[in-house]
């Protein structure tokens, strides 16, 4: 029943699109990255690793929020603390309205498109919030030729 819970909960987040403005008015970006910065901050290999939060943080929030939406302490492993707004798209790393737990299962489908995204945005081909955009209200259907 908690796995029932959980998938009701990831429903109702994705049937609630949010505007690129909306994005940052919730603090869900990195104010460092902006489309005028992106080639000194996302565009940069290996940018992300120092924007990544500690996974001693990471491991705290995945267990409150395993706590908050009352799955099963024994079913932490299977899922992975995301970041709705990938820190590839400039998300914001601590904010707790950007992460949520994602099932194992589904990540590599959506890291997959987070980078499809990022190298988009990288080579002009696709403005830094619509890619914001996309992600969050629905990754898996981005378009941009990710999909």
């Amino acid at each position: 029943m908690p796995l029932l819970l959980l998938l009701l909960v990831l429903l109702v987040l994705l049937a609630s699109p949010l505007k690129a403005q909306s994005l940052r008015a919730y603090g869900l970006h990195n104010p460092a990255v902006t489309q005028e910065t992106i080639e000194t901050t996302i565009c940069v290999p290996g940018w992300t690793r120092g924007a990544r939060p500690p996974s001693s943080y990471a491991r705290r929030v995945k267990i409150a929020l395993v706590r908050e939406l009352e799955i099963p302490q024994d079913m932490l492993g299977d899922f992975e603390l995301d970041h709705r707004i990938p820190l590839s798209l400039g998300g914001a790393p601590y904010e707790p309205a950007n992460l949520e737990l994602q099932p194992w299962d589904e990540a590599v489908e959506k890291d997959r498109k987070e980078a499809c995204l990022a190298r988009a945005v990288c080579a002009g081909r696709l403005a830094l919030d619509e890619a914001r955009r996309r992600i969050w209200s629905d990754w898996r259907s981005v378009g941009a030729g990710c999909d």
